[in-house]
């Protein structure tokens, strides 16, 4: 089967990969995946971490499904994108069920950990205001508190790392992995564990998340896999608010239920991306800085798609959202593509932006003594437009 890409401008609601097409060559193999316009039938294809309007040229008519993954080889750039369809998958409509009924289960439940971080904060820094809660409530809600990593070493490359591996996202990959030392030390080290604990021990204690503050909810960006990342607003510390220990372990429940549910979310939104080329993997990260807790959001992808560099790197791509507070959230993308290295960064506060360009020089001399070479290093106003794409499944099926 051949087909043809209409234009070589990506569809208006889609990310677009610059300089993409400028990388096709003829003979060149690339991965794309199958979408179709519910109304009009029309077809797209997914390639990279953008969506092309395509027609079919020939052989079957009706074209690849909906979900089809596809490889394809490019047999010529002009006057139209011509690819010739070499292999095909089928999209496996148990698992696309499951990972829908995994998001109707705990999308509507999840909600920021910010709250969840802030009053940690605060039963470390406040105890002698939360000390008639049980001791075992205590000694749990510490352990969690203790596991979250200082801001400070995320900018070593090997704490981050550890941090990234801990942060939730790949605790039932550990368990499922058999090494009873690695499930071991998950126990006591991985978020997700600890919160699951936390939330056992409230339990235990009749903490009954229903009564929470439900109308105190920390705002939160949907996790999905495609377009910008956006910060997770900070959050007060609800349970200074509240006076008796029954309420403030209700208010302690309700909010480990909601940030685990986000977790479980995350790692669903992971597992979810119907594009085999770009691989992206999201960490929403708590971190401690003194006595204080902030929200890391980070994305990590890499484009397979993309013509491999003669040393065998390949294209990579890190984003990093973070609310600073009163002064607003910083946004940082950084792309390298072989040992070329390209930065932009982004605040809401002029004064953060003023700070930054003032610092670029010194950031770009850093980069090339690593061995890199620097494009460009951008530092600009404002945040980064949201994606209003498509979700990657649907949360609810309506059937006459």
């Amino acid at each position: 089967m051949r087909l043809d890409v209409v234009t070589n401008r990506p569809a208006p609601l889609t990310v677009t990969a610059p300089g993409m097409l400028a990388e096709w060559r003829i003979g060149a193999l690339l991965q794309a995946v199958a979408v179709r316009d519910a109304t009009t039938g029309q077809l797209f294809l997914d390639i990279g971490n953008s969506r092309y309007p395509a027609r079919i040229a020939s052989g079957d008519g009706s074209g690849p499904t909906e979900g089809e993954q596809l490889q394809v080889r490019v047999l010529r750039t002009s006057p139209v994108l011509a690819l010739e369809m070499v292999q095909s998958t089928q999209p496996d409509p148990a698992d696309g069920e499951l990972k829908a009924d995994a998001l109707r289960r705990y999308l509507p439940k999840q909600a920021s950990p910010a709250q969840l971080t802030s009053n940690l904060g605060f039963i470390a820094r406040d105890s002698e205001d939360t000390v008639s809660l049980p001791k075992i409530v205590m000694q749990a809600a510490a352990n969690l508190w203790q596991a979250l990593p200082e801001a400070s070493t995320l900018s070593n490359a090997k704490t981050l790392e550890q941090a990234v591996a801990r942060s939730g996202v790949f605790l039932e990959s550990t368990l499922a992995g058999g090494d009873r030392a690695e499930s071991a030390a998950a126990a006591k080290t991985d978020l997700k564990a600890l919160m699951l604990q936390l939330s056992r021990v409230l339990g235990e204690q009749g903490a009954r998340p229903s009564a929470g503050m439900t109308d105190t909810s920390a705002p939160a960006p949907l996790p999905h896999s495609r377009g910008p990342i956006s910060a997770l607003p900070s959050a007060p510390a609800t349970l200074s608010l509240l006076d008796t220990p029954a309420q403030q372990m209700n208010e302690l429940a309700r909010q480990v239920d909601g940030a685990i549910a986000r977790l479980t979310t995350v790692q669903v939104a992971n597992t979810a991306q119907d594009n085999t080329a770009m691989q992206s993997l999201l960490v929403e990260l708590p971190v401690r800085q003194d006595d204080r807790a902030s929200m890391v959001r980070l994305r990590f992808e890499r484009d397979g798609s993309r013509k491999q560099y003669s040393d065998g790197d390949q294209s990579w791509t890190v984003e990093a959202a973070l609310d600073l507070g009163a002064i607003g959230a910083l946004h940082a993308r950084v792309t390298l593509n072989g040992h070329r290295i390209g930065v932009q960064l982004r605040a809401e506060s002029p004064a953060v932006v003023d700070t930054l360009s003032a610092r670029r020089m010194e950031l770009e001399g850093m980069l090339r003594e690593s061995g890199l070479e620097v494009d460009r290093i951008v530092c600009l106003h404002g945040m980064p437009a949201g994606d209003s794409g498509p979700r990657p499944t649907r949360l609810l099926d309506v059937r006459a």
